[in-house]
């Protein structure tokens, strides 16, 4: 248990300082591995082709996925690190917001609690004037709502401290790993996930609405945003935050609910899609639609051409049940198709953000730059959901095809580059004119 001194004392900025210093590592790590390949093994099979060469070969190639994936595992600890910083920084606020208080308040804090002129046994009896009795429920109810706030950060910090914890223990064990794959979709994802669970840690839920209502006062404007972006759906469901709060989760113009959209793409990124349009296509845009119907986004239909039409969005629910002949007459072109979704978004009110602006809610959308791959240069090819952006902005994305949830867009980036060559990627968001 994370003590009231503990709390109080910690410099957070040395947690974030560690961040930065193993984001730089990871990236070192990932610049050497790249240079191995194309300055020392790329040479090596173009210029030394009998057994000694390839076997010098495979082995700087083993050396690159070991830096590789270091790269990726020290990543992780960044994300873990940059987790337990902001929760620490916000439980920290908590706690001197309880302080505050106290001193407003006339009170003092005493062995980590607030404690006042009628601590102790309530005054009773016939002879204690009303406004003694009247003193002391006032003077009650400032220490529990102080006290509260006390205790909640202290919870928020030592949920941040134990899983941080815990994960770095795990990580540290993960020494001499040359498979890339599973250090990049297996250690640094867990990674990931940690991150959001101590950040969502850091929200009371399920306490008294007066308290979280004081937890939010008494947060900085700017540490009320990060956590805004950082994981709107679990503050929507708690109740007393001011109303213009959730007005700013679901988004002002009352098109798209970002809240239920992002709900969605988080409850179902494992489960299967209501209609699988096969490995060649993917489901990944498909999924992007659902999410946004979820978001009540609504149809847009030809007056003569249906769903048919050039500049249509939507799907029938009610279809055929051969997913052959659904595909192409109860769903629109841009329901599942990448391009078609990017540029129906983009013609009817959506608009291009650059990426330190994405938000929830916002959708991804990856352009091949590169050419010698089965996808042409120019063409949109694959989408996913923003459903979080974490203090220190860091992109979380997720995704069908491959089936992925709050992940590091610069790391799923990296991968996509060096497996089909350069991406662009463009970041829309939503913005429905036609209802």
């Amino acid at each position: 248990m994370v003590s009231y001194h503990d709390l109080y004392d910690c410099r957070v900025d040395q947690w974030k300082k560690a961040a930065d210093d193993w984001v730089a590592l990871s990236r070192r790590s990932e610049s050497a591995a790249e240079d191995i390949r194309a300055q020392g093994k790329k040479p090596l099979d173009e210029h030394w082709a009998d057994a000694t060469g390839k076997k010098a070969g495979r082995r700087l190639e083993d050396i690159a996925n070991r830096l590789e994936a270091g790269g990726d595992i020290t990543k992780g600890v960044a994300m873990v690190l940059d987790g337990l910083a902001y929760s620490m920084e916000w439980a920290q606020r908590t706690l001197f917001h309880a302080v505050e208080l106290a001193n407003e308040y006339g009170l003092r804090i005493q062995g980590g609690r607030a404690v006042g002129a009628y601590t102790g046994a309530a005054p009773t009896g016939p002879n204690v004037p009303q406004d003694v009795r009247d003193a002391y429920a006032k003077e009650s109810a400032r220490i529990t709502e102080i006290n509260g706030l006390i205790e909640e950060s202290l919870r928020q910090a030592t949920q941040a401290d134990g899983k941080a914890s815990a994960e770095l223990a795990k990580l540290a064990k993960t020494v001499d790993v040359a498979n890339t794959s599973k250090a990049h979709n297996e250690l640094e994802v867990e990674a990931s996930h940690v991150e959001f669970d101590i950040l969502r840690g850091s929200i009371p839920v399920g306490k008294d609405p007066h308290l979280v209502r004081a937890w939010w006062d008494g947060l900085k404007p700017d540490q009320q945003k990060a956590l805004m972006r950082a994981d709107p759906v679990t503050l929507h469901d708690l109740e007393g935050l001011p109303g213009g709060v959730y007005e700013e989760l679901r988004g002002h113009d009352g098109k798209i609910d970002r809240v239920e959209m992002v709900r969605y793409a988080l409850d179902h990124w494992n489960k299967k899609d209501d209609l699988d349009y096969g490995e060649d296509q993917g489901n990944c845009t498909n999924f992007v639609s659902s999410a946004l119907e979820a978001g009540g986004m609504e149809e847009k239909i030809d007056s003569w051409w249906g769903l048919q039409g050039d500049n249509t969005w939507g799907r029938e629910k009610d279809g055929t049940g051969f997913d052959w002949l659904d595909k192409k007459l109860f769903h629109s072109d841009s329901w599942a198709r990448a391009e078609g979704l990017q540029n129906f978004l983009l013609r009817n009110g959506g608009k291009e953000v650059p990426r330190s602006e994405a938000r929830p809610g916002d959708i991804i959308f990856y352009e091949q730059v590169a050419s010698g791959t089965r996808t042409s240069p120019g063409e949109t090819h694959h989408a996913a959901v923003v459903t979080s952006v974490t203090p220190d902005g860091d992109i979380k994305l997720t995704q069908h095809t491959s089936t992925f949830q709050n992940v590091s867009l610069d790391s799923r980036l990296h991968v996509a580059d060096r497996n089909n060559g350069e991406q662009h990627i463009r970041i829309v968001r939503p913005k429905p004119n036609w209802y």
